[in-house]
């Protein structure tokens, strides 16, 4: 919906708008409809002769956007890929084996109803064998694509504590921090790298954001595993940003955490502001 009213095909949409197949799946369709108007998300309108149609309201023109946000964004796919390819691998038969080719035709591989690329799935898969969560065989295959993946057992560890594979480094001390330079307009990323650049940059504010996403998490309407993250996540960002020397480089990715914590697991309006706060703050 969002997208059509972008191409100037109008913003109101009934039934024969929608695919072929959602619409043979009427019942569902009618139900997902009418929990969107619940949340707030669509408004409905009664129009002669065509019955109820349908508009985005203000907060399902956010949500959309959120969720292309999410549908694009490199990390959000890459965190995706891995995650897909663990559950997908854990849930085999006869091994915790999974192909890389076979992955991309299974649910797991699907971000927001769009596929996830053969580079994407190549790059998840090595990253998973360095952190030790996997092994990979390509045999004589003639494409890395054609490779089994194979969990360890740390892999398998990951796969039945019901953490993303994110989350599950972090807990167990696993994942590696980056830092970056600037120098000569140029960024350069990796291990050992600092961050230079100290333009503009006052801790007391981040520190004072932390502290309103920590007094308005239990507000958030997410589940519980996800608030933990967020809280975790804002609390990292106070303790980095009220040390006796803070530093940008340090606190910066602090904030980053923070706030994929509040874009990527929640619709609710308060995340939305603190969203909007937090992103003010580093524009």
């Amino acid at each position: 919906m969002y997208e059509r009213s972008a191409r100037g095909q109008g913003d109101l949409v009934g039934p024969e708008d929608f695919p072929a197949e959602w619409r043979r799946a009427r019942f569902r369709l009618r139900a997902d409809l009418n929990d969107l108007v619940r949340k707030g998300q669509l408004e409905r309108h009664f129009v002669f002769r065509r019955g109820n149609l349908y508009r985005l309201s203000g907060a399902g023109e956010l949500e959309a956007q959120r969720l292309l946000h999410l549908r694009r964004d490199p990390e959000g796919r890459q965190q995706h890929a891995r995650d897909g390819l663990v559950s997908a691998a854990s849930r085999a038969a006869y091994s915790p084996t999974i192909g890389l080719e076979a992955f991309l035709g299974m649910p797991q591989s699907q971000v927001y109803g769009e596929s996830l690329t053969l580079d994407e799935v190549g790059v998840a898969a090595a990253f998973l064998v360095e952190r030790g969560l996997a092994t990979l065989h390509e045999g004589d295959a003639p494409h890395s694509l054609k490779a089994l993946l194979t969990l360890t057992g740390v892999g398998i560890q990951c796969a039945e504590s019901s953490l993303s594979v994110k989350d599950f480094l972090m807990q167990n001390g696993h994942l590696p921090t980056y830092y970056t330079n600037v120098q000569g307009g140029n960024a350069q990323i990796g291990p050992g790298n600092t961050q230079n650049n100290h333009f503009g940059f006052d801790a007391s504010q981040f520190a004072a954001f932390a502290q309103q996403v920590l007094a308005d998490a239990p507000r958030v309407d997410i589940a519980d595993e996800l608030r933990s993250q967020l809280v975790r996540d804002a609390s990292r960002l106070q303790e980095e940003s009220t040390g006796p020397a803070p530093e940008p480089g340090r606190v910066r990715r602090a904030m980053d955490g923070v706030l994929e914590s509040l874009v990527r697991h929640s619709t609710d309006g308060v995340a939305q502001l603190l969203h909007e706060t937090g992103r003010g703050l580093i524009s």
